[in-house]
């Protein structure tokens, strides 16, 4: 449910223009009824009776087919070919009527009535002035209306009449010059009535929404706060239990056994904390160093009675001992990825948890050899949207993971195919605590703007940092050359259907660190050297993104 409104578009004033169109005909109707008499009755009192009869049947034939194609005429204010189409029906509708005003006006003219000629002139401004004042609703058919019949009129009085009745003509034809140039004012007066209109409707509805949204979360938190105050004793009685269990223990595989149900109990309480805090600002994360093989066996003591239980072998290889990051924020990845591995790929006998150092990045790895997941459950995952219970759980988890894993500067990939198992792995990028200089030179490759953000000229030198943009990985090679300088870090934002070949990405891979873009409407990029993040939403997210990378190259000039 949206919070907030955009500007109307130019459909939806059309949309309007349409339905007001349709709104004001009968209204108009009667005017126009009124008129048509009048004239009639003029045609009647110079004894032109046939033409008044004439003129009355086919005026009001022209006003039946206005009412009648506004009542009838169906169009949806969604579709932009409707929407048009029936707007070019009430131009040709508008272009009729003002032919059939002018010839009526033609009768009732002649040429030894001074009188007879000038009203029939008033007539006819007097049906087209309301186009000079504000509230006209549509401008193409005010002056196809204005032209069909102001024109044939004033040429008629030009070239059959004389004296002062053409002097009149001419003096009708400035007037229609007059219509056409107040029109352009009155009518953009009333478009931006008509933009103010429906943007006020979309402000109650956004309100309103907003309003419902409001109570809705309020509820909710009430019923969360409910939860863990309710849940709060029970774990509280738990620890106790464990601590007594603890002391009573008479073997290591109790004391062990203690020890993971403490852990599971451990996360727990974690939870419970951060369902109190939904709807709530994340918190700042909190970078320490982190032991890799401890946080590993704690896992390890976690989960292998888990795969045990089923049947699987659960085997681990760590190839790192430090790494600095959020703890919290990372063991809940990690344990989203163990525990889809024990529900769904426990039956494939095999599930490894691995852990490397690559280039300027921690890979964490957990594969299986279950039944993996079909190309439509893929193609839902990477959108991120819900799965069917009875196939591959319902997708939370890995969209959790991936949430975690942005807020702590990194990202998540997942590998699956039907019976060929699935592998989820997080991308870490290193954290040091060297810090940037503010003359960190960036180098773009690919698109030029960010979603949110603007553009990247802009954003990079908010930052104080110098930048430089090209479109191709060949001109990012000649733009360095241009510049006689190495940047500090590279960053591939591929367009739409843009892709870098491997050997372009290693040939500009050689002069500094890359890291590659992914947008969230862009598929997940394929397992490559360098390092890839998902755009996150918050420039400043971003910047500490950038910061991370530019810090584990060792040959920046920027550190």
């Amino acid at each position: 449910m949206s919070q907030f409104f955009a500007p109307p578009t130019a459909l939806e004033i059309r949309a309007e223009e349409a339905r007001m169109l349709r709104g004001r005909a009968v209204g108009s109707a009667r005017s126009v009824l009124i008129l048509i008499g009048l004239i009639a009755i003029s045609l009647a009192s110079v004894h032109l009776y046939r033409e008044a009869l004439l003129w009355t049947g086919l005026a009001s034939i022209m006003v039946a087919v206005t009412v009648l194609y506004a009542r009838f005429s169906q169009f949806s204010e969604t579709d932009v070919r409707q929407v048009n189409r029936y707007l070019k029906g009430h131009i040709a509708i508008s272009a009729c009527t003002g032919l059939l005003w002018a010839l009526g006006a033609m009768q009732l003219a002649s040429p030894t009535s001074e009188l007879q000629t000038f009203l029939a002139g008033l007539f006819l401004t007097s049906i087209t002035a309301g186009g000079v004042m504000a509230g006209t609703v549509y401008r193409p058919g005010y002056l196809a209306l204005a032209l069909c019949t102001l024109l044939p009129f004033s040429l008629y009085l030009l070239i059959t009449m004389a004296g002062v009745q053409r002097i009149y003509g001419g003096f009708l034809l400035f007037y229609l010059s007059f219509c056409f140039t107040t029109n352009k004012t009155a009518s953009q007066k009333s478009r931006d009535a008509l933009a103010a209109n429906l943007t006020s409707r979309k402000a109650e509805v956004a309100l309103k929404e907003f309003a419902e949204t409001a109570k809705r979360q309020r509820a909710s938190k009430r019923s969360l706060q409910a939860i863990r105050h309710d849940m709060a004793q029970p774990l509280l009685a738990l620890r106790n239990f464990l601590a007594e269990m603890d002391r009573k223990a008479t073997s290591p595989e109790q004391a062990v056994l203690v020890r993971q149900i403490r852990l599971a109990l451990i996360s727990q309480e974690t939870l419970v904390e951060e369902l109190s805090n939904v709807g709530q600002p994340a918190p700042e994360r909190v970078q320490a160093e982190i032991n890799v093989p401890e946080l590993v066996a704690q896992l390890d003591d976690e989960y292998r009675p888990q795969f045990a239980a089923v049947g699987c072998a659960f085997t681990v290889n760590v190839d790192l001992d430090v790494v600095e990051s959020d703890r919290a924020r990372l063991e809940r990845i990690l344990r989203n990825f163990l525990s889809n591995a024990v529900k769904y790929g426990a039956s494939g006998g095999r599930v490894d948890l691995s852990i490397t150092a690559q280039n300027h990045e921690s890979a964490w790895l957990v594969a299986d050899c279950g039944p993996g997941m079909s190309e439509a459950q893929m193609r839902a995952v990477k959108r991120g949207e819900d799965l069917e219970a009875t196939s591959f759980g319902n997708g939370l988890g890995l969209g959790i993971a991936r949430k975690l894993a942005q807020e702590i500067g990194g990202s998540v990939e997942i590998a699956s195919s039907k019976d060929n198992g699935t592998k989820a792995l997080l991308r870490l990028p290193h954290f040091k605590t060297v810090e940037v200089r503010e003359q960190a030179f960036v180098l773009i490759v690919g698109q030029e703007t960010l979603p949110n953000m603007g553009a990247w000229a802009d954003l990079i030198s908010s930052w104080a940092w110098m930048f430089a943009h090209t479109e191709t990985c060949e001109d990012a090679l000649g733009m360095m050359s241009v510049l006689g300088q190495v940047p500090d870090l590279i960053v591939l934002d591929p367009a739409v259907g843009q892709t870098f070949s491997s050997e372009d990405v290693r040939t500009i891979g050689a002069h500094a660190p890359i890291v590659q873009l992914r947008r969230s409407s862009q598929e997940e990029a394929p397992p490559s050297s360098h390092t890839t993040i998902a755009l996150p939403d918050l420039e400043t997210e971003l910047r500490q993104m950038f910061e991370c990378c530019i810090q584990n190259n060792a040959n920046s000039r920027a550190l």
